[in-house]
């Protein structure tokens, strides 16, 4: 394929609804299906395909082979495999129950592998690229902009205990001046190593091939997070908003799958408004 034949089916997909299901803004992923091998996505984190090919060279779990990139009108966009099956949120109610179990048992097994990688800079937490740089974090537990570059893993803790007192601020407006903040009495979790995470598991991001391969798309959010993080951002899709919450029976295989750690997501839940908070630098 050419530069002008790529760039021609960038021109005429781009204005069209991309695939999945709306999102809680009424839109929908920037992917489309331009080919019927072929689908084409838009890369607002050019580090999201180093970490594709990262997991793939270094784990057995089935990630689309990236073909292409090019870059259009300033975005790089990124030509992928097309993946036929079908998609976990729409399949999931006519499996068996044994076949409900080996989904999760398959998805435990990929989870493990991930957290097996050695990581590049085992102290640095967030995105990973080439270069080794620390990169802005993204997710579900940052706020909308993101949060860092985090140079160091106590770095990241820090901002996580700040978002904490920030929180005990928003909820309390008879607090006026920094001494009146309560003490803390829970702290984030930087007990375990960082590891390397999808960071997005979820209904829209697992796909089940015609021949029952389970594969795993959207690397987006992935980087080298504490081993709890897959398990809370799996949670994260425990609500009540259809499309993007776990089909019914799923949610009880998330700790199976990806360990048990409710003292952890309720930290991040319990401080959901400072975490979110998106106008605070942090506190001198």
């Amino acid at each position: 394929m050419s530069d002008e034949e790529a760039i021609a089916l960038i021109q005429s997909h781009v204005s069209l609804p991309g695939l999945g299901p709306l999102n809680s803004f009424g839109t929908r992923a920037e992917v489309w299906r331009v080919t019927p091998d072929t689908i084409l996505k838009a890369l607002w984190k050019p580090d999201e395909s180093y970490m594709m090919e990262l997991a793939s060279s270094k784990t057995s779990i089935p990630i689309p082979k990236i073909r292409r990139y090019i870059t259009w009108e300033g975005t790089q966009y990124v030509f992928m495999e097309y993946v036929d099956g079908s998609d976990f949120y729409e399949i999931w109610p006519s499996l068996s129950l044994w076949s409900r179990f080996m989904v999760a048992w398959t998805l435990r097994g990929y989870i493990r592998q991930l957290r097996a990688i050695e990581l590049p800079n085992p102290d640095i937490p967030g995105p990973i690229q080439p270069s080794g740089a620390p990169l802005k974090c993204q997710g579900h537990y940052f706020s909308e902009r993101g949060a860092g570059p985090f140079h160091s893993y106590s770095a990241m803790t820090a901002w996580y205990n700040g978002r904490s007192r920030l929180n005990n601020i928003l909820l309390n407006p008879t607090i006026q001046d920094l001494s009146m903040i309560p003490e803390p009495t829970t702290f984030f979790d930087d007990s375990m190593p960082l590891v390397f995470t999808h960071g997005d598991i979820s209904p829209n991001n697992i796909r089940l091939g015609k021949d029952g391969t389970v594969w795993l798309l959207d690397w987006e959010s992935a980087g080298a997070y504490p081993k709890w993080f897959e398990y809370a951002n799996m949670m994260a899709y425990d609500v009540d908003h259809p499309g993007w919450r776990w089909p019914r029976g799923f949610r009880w295989f998330i700790p199976f799958i990806a360990g048990w750690y409710t003292t952890q997501l309720s930290f991040l839940l319990k401080n959901k408004s400072g975490i979110g908070h998106y106008g605070f630098e942090g506190f001198d």
